[in-house]
C-alpha cells in the first residue's frame, strides 16, 4: 500500500499579521430612537462620518432606547456614503433594556457633571463643575472635547468617580 504524504501546512506570512488597531478602526454609534438596524444598511446613513470610514473597519451601533446592538463591517467608503454589512443583531429584552436605560441616566449624569469650554491658549477643555478642576485640555474642537467626556464616561461606566488631574487645576 503507498504511503500518504501530508502536504506542509502553509504559514501564514509575517507581512499579513499585525495588531488590529494598526489595520482596522472600531467606532461605536449611539443610534438615535426609531432609527431600526435595518436602516444602517443605506449607505446615506453614514454620511456625516463616511470620510473616516475604510474598509474592514468595525462599527458597534447601539439604539439610544437600549432595545438592540448591531455590529457592522464597512465594506466601502467615500465622502458621502459608507456601505456596511451587519455582521451581528442583538435584540434585547426588557430587563436588559431596563439596564442600559440606567446606564444611560448615569452616564448623562456624569457628562452634565461637566462642562465643555474653550480657554484660550489651553484649547477646548472639559472642567468638572464640582470643583472646577480641569479633567482634560488642549482638545483641538469642541466637539473633540465632548467625544473625550463621553468617552470617558462610557469607559467608567458612567459613575462619578474621582478624575485624572492634569497639570492645571483650575479654570484660567
Amino acid at each position: 500500500m503507498p504511503e500518504i504524504q501530508d502536504k506542509p501546512l502553509p504559514q501564514l506570512a509575517p507581512g499579513d499579521f499585525a495588531l488590529f488597531e494598526s489595520v482596522s478602526t472600531r467606532y461605536d454609534a449611539l443610534v438615535a430612537q426609531g432609527v431600526t438596524p435595518e436602516q444602517l444598511m443605506n449607505p446615506a446613513y453614514w454620511a456625516h462620518h463616511a470620510v473616516r470610514l475604510r474598509p474592514m473597519d468595525e462599527i458597534r451601533a447601539r439604539a439610544a432606547d437600549g432595545t438592540w446592538v448591531a455590529s457592522l463591517m464597512v465594506l466601502d467608503s467615500s465622502r458621502t456614503w459608507a456601505k456596511v454589512k451587519m455582521l451581528k443583531l442583538d435584540h434585547l429584552t426588557t430587563g436588559d433594556v431596563a439596564l442600559t436605560e440606567a446606564s444611560i441616566a448615569e452616564r448623562r449624569a456624569f457628562i452634565d457633571g461637566h462642562e465643555v469650554k474653550l480657554r484660550g491658549p489651553h484649547k477646548w477643555s472639559v472642567i468638572r463643575k464640582q470643583d472646577r478642576v480641569v479633567v482634560q485640555e488642549d482638545l483641538n474642537t469642541q466637539d473633540a472635547a465632548k467625544a473625550w467626556l463621553e468617552t470617558l464616561a462610557t469607559n467608567i461606566g458612567g459613575a462619578p468617580v474621582a478624575l485624572p488631574k492634569t497639570p492645571a487645576t483650575a479654570t484660567t
